[in-house]
């Protein structure tokens, strides 16, 4: 089978690094998943309208990552119990013997209210493990009226096919949810995949939460009936089937009893139990503070090992926190929280400005770019908004904007990546705010200066990051 390189998907010559960019290799690469969404649509009698229906599944993005699955050296790591949120992925590629992974025993909890509100605006920020590198999700609350909420969801498409990182554009996608009020209180089934294939709306299902009555049922029975997306072969099948009903149905035709029946296969359904009686204390950033969230913490048993989630303990708003979708499934974490109060008028936020006053230097954290790219995602709008502000309520500030990346991946190419990230803030703040060239300088520094440990997804994905440092 030919090994294709997860960093700039070239034939990689090498058995384990590849000829173009040096990079590690495995031969999970994007053409063997393509193959076997090939070989899906031959056993399934479809070819003709699957084949195409293929290209929309593999090219989705899920939350669950069926297109992208956890790889070994990702599963080698436990999350950190010390988290917070992140820029876009950098490409590349460990070579690493493929272990279980498990979360870290996160310390109990003292059970305090935890005050998330489901508003218009509440963002989440969720980091995922994946083939050639973490990659993080935005869901963002867009709407909410008696009957329904609804959301925006933009994370990263498949790693770009070049190891030009300029900003290219077409390598993030973005998607839309509907979710009915009447769910969010009694359903049983947690639709979090999302994607080209996926319906607006899956009545009967919850999206970025499990319902009110699941956790009611953790809590008082330690018990409850529970159905998800499953992950891994599992999943792309769920996703290859939701692309070809799509299809099917925009050409006037109606899907058919068998393929509902190989739908729900792709479906795990169990029964999720309590782990202890006890709350854990799960950390994460919330509007800008580290916070830990009381979490309850519930397993299953399904088809490919055991799946581990962590609920928040806020019965207005059950946020999923994290979770694995079973021994060799997904594996997915919050790393931030955000919102705005929307009853008190608040001064914009200062704390960049403050935190340069203060300190000289400012960690920013929502800035996010495109998967191994320097394009800024839309989201980043309103820090590099209150950094123009900050640059304009100090005249004589100058700044140095210095892009940090993890180690996944080359050294080489993890300088270049973060001297592009850092040179695209500086060329935002001088063509959209008018802020002066000589006033920023852009130094990268590749993953010379971690912040936490690589060695786990939240380490990874705090070590991603913008720094600003006054000169």
């Amino acid at each position: 089978m030919t090994i294709f390189c997860p960093r700039c998907s070239s034939p990689a010559l090498k058995e384990k690094s590849c000829e173009k960019c040096g990079a590690p290799t495995r031969n999970k690469g994007l053409a063997h998943k393509t193959g076997t969404a090939l070989l899906l649509c031959l056993l399934l009698g479809i070819a003709n309208v699957g084949c195409h229906a293929k290209q929309q599944s593999v090219n989705a993005q899920t939350e669950t990552s069926s297109a992208k699955s956890a790889n070994s050296s990702d599963a080698s790591a436990s999350t950190n119990a010390d988290t917070s949120a992140s820029s876009s992925s950098d490409a590349g590629a460990q070579d690493s013997a493929a272990s279980t992974l498990s979360f870290p025993s996160w310390p109990s909890s003292n059970g305090a209210a935890a005050f998330v509100p489901l508003i218009p605006g509440l963002t989440v920020v969720t980091a995922i493990a994946q083939d050639g590198g973490d990659y993080e999700s935005i869901k963002r609350i867009e709407k909410i009226t008696a009957d329904s909420v609804s959301l925006s969801y933009r994370a990263d498409n498949l790693p770009p096919d070049s190891d030009d990182h300029s900003s290219r554009g077409a390598t993030s996608i973005s998607s839309h949810r509907t979710i009915r009020v009447q769910d969010l209180r009694n359903a049983h089934a947690y639709a979090q995949t999302f994607g080209l294939g996926q319906p607006d709306l899956t009545p009967g299902s919850t999206a970025i939460s499990v319902s009110q009555e699941v956790l009611a049922d953790l809590k008082q029975k330690k018990s409850t009936a529970f159905t998800f997306q499953a992950g891994g072969l599992k999943g792309a099948i769920g996703s290859l089937l939701g692309g070809l009903g799509q299809l099917t149905q925009a050409g006037g035709n109606t899907q058919s009893k068998d393929t509902n029946a190989l739908s729900a296969m792709s479906k795990e359904d169990c029964t999720l139990e309590r782990a202890g009686d006890g709350l854990s204390s799960f950390p994460v950033l919330l509007n800008d503070q580290r916070v830990n969230l009381p979490a309850v913490h519930a397993q299953c048993s399904v088809s490919n090992g055991n799946a581990d989630f962590y609920i928040l303990d806020n019965p207005d708003n059950p946020l999923m926190l994290a979770w694995k979708l079973g021994d060799n499934g997904d594996t997915l974490q919050v790393v931030k929280i955000s919102y705005a109060d929307l009853d008190v008028k608040k001064e914009p936020s200062k704390k960049i400005e403050q935190d340069l006053q203060q300190k000289g230097q400012a960690d920013i954290y929502g800035i996010y770019f495109d998967f191994g790219s320097d394009k800024i995602k839309p989201e980043s709008e309103p820090v590099l908004r209150e950094i123009a502000e900050a640059l304009n309520h100090n005249t004589s500030w100058k700044l140095r904007v210095e892009g940090h990346t993890d180690n996944v991946g080359g050294d080489d190419y993890n300088n270049k990546l973060s001297q592009l990230r850092a040179e695209a803030v500086k060329q935002a703040l001088i063509t959209r705010y008018h802020i002066a060239a000589d006033r920023l300088n852009a130094k990268g520094y590749g993953a010379t200066q971690p912040k936490e440990s690589n060695e786990t997804l939240a380490g990874r994905a705090r070590n991603r990051r913008v720094e600003l440092v006054r000169e």
